[in-house]
């Protein structure tokens, strides 16, 4: 690995849990805009972060492979989270979780502060990573290889760790960490949404660009509340989702112990020869009930499966909405707060608005999503009911041949076998009705939520209009800041203003 320009430092560089950043880059990664948290918790001066790749604040402790996967997802136009080390200029470090989405003419990134149990396990993982990937290199691989390698490390540390990919941990962990930075909050008694300074806009001039940015975290500040209203029910979703999960892995599971149970039944009826000429009947059927219940099962399975999945994309697009509009809403407030409001205001448009599609398009994909779950959920109930048909007929099989064991003077196997299915037949039964009622549960969520999302939709177009409005009409780049006048010190703005202005000039 190269050695970073800035010696590392094992000490921390820390920042407040209410504090959020964000950059764009060009499709190459080079950085184009940020806030000005962003420049202060790196330590870089603006000029050194404007034209720069984003990697000037990567850490040596970072294995390559953890950045492949997330300029993969993004050149497949996905948003993706990752838990990330960073370099900050005096040599420190500090962690970030960060969503990283597509955006116009490059990519936006999201940071804020972890508080979860995760960054512990996470730094273990990476550094077995990172040790791969020296192996290998040392080893004489090139780096594809040692990438390769390495990601095969991380896939089975999450395997061990109950994730079955990359895509599904980093689902969790943007919502873990996202309700664990709400509760952090509460106790250290921060709030999202923070009073406004009072206007010092002139009254003439309603248009005005503060006005417009405090029209725009009204509006934010509405659609954060509504949507936050159900992001509360994220642990709602979880639950229903093992509670799927659970249901499936037992339905998929149930025809393979079905056909071994008519197996052996019917193994046992060649065994009481003429005696179990009726016994050999009730196998038979028993061999074509479980063939019937083999269908609804993989009609069942996959049913789950699809819901399952629609219901981890309702829940990433709702943690990746409320964590935008918060982004938004907290970089309004720094504007709005700014001491050289004027420059500030009219040298961030182009951020603003590159928050606020992001904003737009994970509300689009809620909705998708939801209206998709609904659709799913309609199509599961009649599938488990058809299911819980068939298990009926099987267990009148069941009865029959139990009722015929009586007559025999040697039953041989079949005690055994009637027993193990009556068990399938109940099991199935008390699964069928916990998957009826996670089903029930989703339907009312499903049919709710749509409502409050559009309406949450509707608030966002309104703050994208005005946030195009703003931008139209942003002051050209040139006025944005002014020489000062001889002899006057050149104090300059604020390292926000000044970074949002490189943008506009270099635009």
């Amino acid at each position: 690995m190269k050695t970073p320009a800035v010696e590392p430092r094992d000490q921390p560089r820390d920042f407040r849990t209410d504090e959020m950043f964000f950059s764009t880059t060009d499709s190459r990664g080079i950085i184009t805009a940020g806030n000005g948290v962003f420049c202060r918790i790196s330590g870089y001066p603006v000029d050194e972060l404007i034209g720069r790749a984003h990697n000037i604040i990567r850490h040596p402790d970072m294995p390559r492979c953890a950045f492949r996967l997330v300029w993969d997802t993004l050149k497949q136009s996905r948003r993706t989270a990752a838990l990330v080390k960073n370099l900050a200029k005096d040599g420190r470090y500090y962690w970030v979780v960060a969503l990283f989405a597509p955006a116009r003419d490059g990519y936006l990134s999201i940071r804020f502060k972890p508080t979860g149990p995760l960054v512990d396990v996470v730094a273990e993982v990476y550094a077995l990573m990172l040790a791969e990937e020296e192996r290998q290199l040392a080893a004489g691989a090139d780096e594809t290889a040692a990438m390769a390698a390495s990601e095969q490390v991380l896939v089975a540390a999450l395997r061990q760790r109950g994730f079955a990919d990359y895509d599904t941990f980093m689902r969790a962990l943007l919502c873990e960490e996202l309700k664990s930075r709400d509760a952090t909050l509460a106790r250290e008694g921060l709030v999202v949404i923070r009073p406004l300074p009072e206007s010092s806009a002139d009254a003439s001039a309603p248009s005005s660009s503060g006005d417009q940015l405090r029209s725009l975290y009204r509006r934010g500040a509405a659609a954060y509340l509504q949507l936050s209203r159900l992001f509360v029910r994220l642990d709602e979703f979880g639950a229903l989702q093992q509670s799927l999960n659970a249901n499936g892995s037992f339905v998929s599971n149930l025809t393979s112990e079905l056909r071994l149970a008519a197996t052996n039944a019917s193994l046992a009826s060649t065994r009481v020869g003429g005696e179990g000429l009726s016994l050999a009947v009730v196998s038979d059927y028993m061999g074509k009930a479980s063939a019937d219940v083999a269908g609804c099962v993989d009609a069942l399975t996959d049913g789950i499966r699809t819901v399952s999945r629609r219901l981890r994309s309702v829940i990433f697009n709702l943690a990746a909405g409320r964590l935008q509009i918060e982004m938004t809403m907290t970089f309004l407030h720094e504007l709005i707060s700014a001491s050289d409001a004027s420059s500030a205001r009219q040298s961030s448009p182009r951020s603003i608005r590159a928050l606020q599609q992001a904003f737009g398009h994970s509300l689009k994909r809620a909705v998708q999503s939801l209206d998709e779950l609904a659709s799913g959920t309609k199509q599961l109930d009649p599938t488990s009911n058809s299911l819980g048909r068939h298990m009926l007929e099987l267990q009148v099989a069941q009865l029959s041949g139990q009722v015929e064991t009586t007559r025999l003077r040697e039953v041989g196997d079949f005690t055994a076998v009637f027993a193990q299915i009556r068990e399938l037949i109940e099991n199935t039964r008390e699964q069928l009705t916990g998957l009826s009622e996670a089903i029930a549960h989703l339907d009312e969520i499903a049919s709710e939520a749509p409502i409050a999302m559009r309406e949450i939709a509707a608030l966002a177009a309104d703050m994208e209009a005005e946030a195009a409005v703003l931008q139209e009409h942003a002051l050209p780049a040139a006025a944005v800041h002014p020489k000062p006048a001889p002899g006057l010190p050149a104090t300059g703005p604020s390292a926000e203003a000044v970074l949002e202005g490189a943008v506009a000039m270099s635009a």
